[in-house]
């Protein structure tokens, strides 16, 4: 049975549609949170709720597309909340002396320590979902470049130009501020 078909079934109150649904991606959703939150019990959380929202809004779903996609996109959007309520991992002090070890980290280590501050969490709630998205997965979270594209359902070349665009904004938002010598939105 195809996923169009299980959906429909699903909005006629057939349950062999949520369940067709649910046996087909359940481990995908869970495997995607447990990677992007990497806590297992945060992750059967979040899975719970993304099957939940899922069956609620399934009369958004457009069956020209692919359901896997649309349900991934549910669960990304899902575990960024979740990591936007946890609270900041390094305190507010070390961040100040970290300008001054930048010179000699590299461009991604100094990223990952600057996304941990209030003002670089002000300036990333100024982009874009999708930009913050990228942003999160690849810096907060240390995914590489591939899990990132397969999160997002994109190509991975497609991931790299809009991880580039990325930066580019949150350097603008941040004031053009440089990170180890470099202007952060350059390194790709």
């Amino acid at each position: 049975m195809q996923d169009a078909e299980a959906v429909a079934l699903t909005l006629k109150g057939d349950p062999r549609g949520p369940e067709l649904l649910l046996t087909r991606y359940q481990m995908d959703v869970y495997n995607v949170s447990l990677r992007m939150l990497r806590n297992p019990a945060d992750a059967e959380d979040v899975t719970q709720d993304v099957f939940l929202r899922a069956f609620s809004r399934l009369h958004q779903y457009r069956p020209n597309q692919p359901f896997g996609a649309w349900l991934h996109g549910i669960t990304r959007n899902r575990c960024l909340d979740v990591i936007r309520s946890r609270r900041p991992m390094v305190e507010l002090g070390v961040i100040e002396h970290a300008s001054a070890a930048a010179a000699t980290q590299d461009v991604e280590a100094a990223a990952i320590t600057e996304l941990t501050s209030e003002r670089v969490r002000t300036a990333l709630d100024r982009l874009t979902d999708r930009e913050r998205s990228l942003l999160v997965l690849r810096y907060w979270e240390d995914l590489p470049t591939e899990a990132v594209a397969r999160c997002l359902a994109i190509s991975e070349g497609a991931t790299r130009v809009a991880l580039l665009r990325a930066r580019r904004s949150l350097a603008a938002a941040l004031g053009s501020q440089e990170i180890g010598g470099r202007e952060f939105g350059d390194e790709v």
